[in-house]
């Protein structure tokens, strides 16, 4: 059954309103000039008769010349025939013809009306029963392809919705993954704590081995929890702040730190930029959330890079930018992934076997520097390695 809604009633009521306004004073201005042209037309025949009359009275003017039965006296021509007042006035169609065009007018402004109101209305309530489809958790819910093939703001609004119910779907989706990858890594240093405590009730006497065991899977919990708040905050939309970050400070205390490790891996860390440059440069944005993420960045480098190679930190100031660029001599990532290294908890094929992470680092990476107002990207260098460009507006340099 085909329902209409308030809306509906409401753009035809004002539409009809509006024609039958323009109807009626259409008509009557036409009805003015016609009673205006009768009135002048009387007034011109009884002239012309009463002229004529006073003619017939009084005598011909100058030249005048009688016909068969006319003479002084009397009037002329139809004015002197004795059937003159058994003629009857042709019949007065007036009132028809100006009630048919009216009607016409009316029964056209009612379709028109009702065409229109209909056309309005129909894109409205499509969105709203998308509206309400997708609050009863259908996230499929789309009205684009509804729209046919109009071209104004209904359309808009349509492509509007569409785009928030993809961004809203993409969003429970990532929740919902986040929810099973946290509970699948919480799982495993959870079992290893618990055998560790059930070791330990069984063999008393290396209840101090498996002492240093579980603190160490609570250090690894902690650490994963403390990544997993922070990822959250992030998402969340957390303000990075408006701190003035000397960027010669943050850079000396990563390369302090990104030597330290490499070293200790049998690597190389060396550094490619100029002091004098760097010095001068600051970010606007938060000390501990970019420090956190460049050195996500670094490590991961190191850890993934090839015995006895290097990995390189370079960065130039370019246009108002800060380019930041991290290169390692490792076996790089797959073409496939290089964007799906930034989601949580994902690990590439190739670095499933080669580190201990949880696959958050890149992610609290990204949107860090997004929250920096910069970007991220990754690729593969020839013949091996990869690459990590970070892009940072500058507050001056």
């Amino acid at each position: 059954m085909l329902k209409l809604g308030r809306l509906f009633w409401k753009f035809f009521f004002f539409i009809w309103l509006a024609q039958l306004t323009a109807i009626a004073g259409i008509s009557i201005t036409f009805w003015i000039k016609h009673s205006n042209e009768e009135l002048a037309r009387s007034a011109a025949t009884s002239m012309n008769a009463s002229k004529l009359v006073e003619e017939g009275r009084y005598g011909p003017g100058p030249g005048r010349v009688f016909h068969h039965g006319e003479g002084p006296g009397k009037p002329p021509g139809d004015f002197a025939s004795p059937a003159m007042g058994k003629r009857k006035p042709p019949p007065d169609n007036g009132g028809m013809r100006t009630l048919i065009p009216m009607t016409c007018a009316l029964l056209a402004s009612l379709l028109f009306a009702a065409l229109m109101a209909w056309y309005m209305s129909k894109p409205i309530r499509r969105l709203s029963e998308a509206f309400q489809a997708l609050a009863g958790g259908k996230l499929h819910a789309r009205i684009g392809d509804s729209m046919g093939q109009r071209k104004d703001e209904l359309t808009e609004l349509g492509r509007d919705f569409d785009r928030m119910a993809e961004q809203l779907t993409g969003a429970l989706q990532n929740q919902r993954r986040l929810l099973h990858d946290v509970s699948h890594e919480l799982r495993s240093p959870l079992a290893r704590l618990q055998a560790a405590i059930g070791l330990a009730r069984q063999q008393p006497d290396k209840a101090e081995e498996y002492m240093v065991r579980m603190d160490r899977e609570a250090v690894r919990m902690d650490k994963l929890v403390g990544e997993i708040l922070t990822l959250s905050r992030l998402e969340a939309g957390a303000q990075a702040g408006q701190d003035l970050i000397y960027m010669d400070e943050l850079f000396a205390e990563l390369t302090d730190n990104a030597q330290f490790e490499a070293s200790n891996a049998g690597k190389v860390f060396k550094v490619a930029f100029s002091a004098d440059e760097i010095s001068k440069t600051c970010v606007r944005g938060s000390y501990e959330l970019l420090h956190r993420a460049l050195e996500n960045v670094l490590r991961n480098a190191i850890r993934h890079t090839a015995p006895d190679t290097a990995v390189s930190l370079q960065a130039h100031v370019k246009q108002g930018q800060l380019h930041i660029q991290v290169l390692d001599e490792g076996s790089g990532v797959p073409e496939a992934e290089l964007q799906s290294i930034f989601q949580p908890f994902y690990r590439s094929v190739l670095a499933e076997h080669t580190g201990d992470g949880y696959g958050l680092g890149l992610a609290i990476t990204q949107r860090v520097i997004l929250a920096h107002a910069g970007s991220i990207t990754a690729s593969n260098r020839q013949p091996a390695g990869l690459c990590m460009q970070m892009i940072l507006p500058v507050a001056f340099a």
